[in-house]
């Protein structure tokens, strides 16, 4: 994967050239279930129309995060003790929390607006905003996380790298090796 916005803006012109119905297909199982029914991105994919181009961006290629953390998992068991494929988040989960509040918290985000060198350590709205706000918990949560920072990486891979090296690690580690995805994409 290149070391820039380019790929984004592939995997987004992928996305637009799809039509409704084909689309669709690819967040669903082969029996025809919906994938990552909880996710909270995903119950905004039948009004993307609504949204402007950055933010359409980050919901696709958001769900990609989900289908990549997907097929690059391992078999485990979630929350409700059924077996699921997943990238394994063991002893990087303050790294997911902290990219996961720093790219969606609304309270950072508007005063990053008005000051973009805004510290979340200055006030206590800018810290701690998770997938559980959002209504996500347990395995749920930690899927979200997963999406997320793999959207971040494929968006903006240099922030990824310097903010949490060890999750960035972790996704090469389970992408890059694995004969089902390594042929349509790298992480470098």
């Amino acid at each position: 994967m290149a070391n820039d916005d380019a790929q984004g803006e592939h995997i987004l012109a992928f996305f637009e050239t799809a039509e409704g119905e084909h689309l669709r297909a690819f967040f669903e199982s082969a029996e025809g279930q919906y994938l990552f029914p909880n996710c909270p991105f995903r119950r905004q994919l039948d009004c993307l129309h609504q949204f402007d181009a950055k933010s359409v961006s980050s919901i696709w290629v958001h769900m990609l995060g989900h289908i990549i953390d997907h097929r690059a998992g391992q078999p485990c068991r979630n929350d409700s003790d059924e077996m699921i494929s997943a990238i394994n988040q063991d002893d990087i989960n303050d790294e997911l929390r902290h990219v996961y509040n720093d790219c969606n918290n609304p309270e950072l985000n508007k005063a990053r607006q008005v000051n973009r060198d805004v510290d979340p350590s200055d006030r206590l709205e800018y810290r701690d905003f998770g997938p559980e706000q959002r209504g996500c918990f347990g395995a749920d949560a930690q899927a979200e996380l997963m999406a997320e920072a793999i959207r971040t990486y494929l968006q903006n891979p240099n922030y990824l790298k310097t903010v949490a090296p060890n999750v960035a690690a972790r996704i090469r580690a389970a992408v890059n090796p694995n004969p089902n995805l390594n042929r349509i994409i790298q992480f470098n």
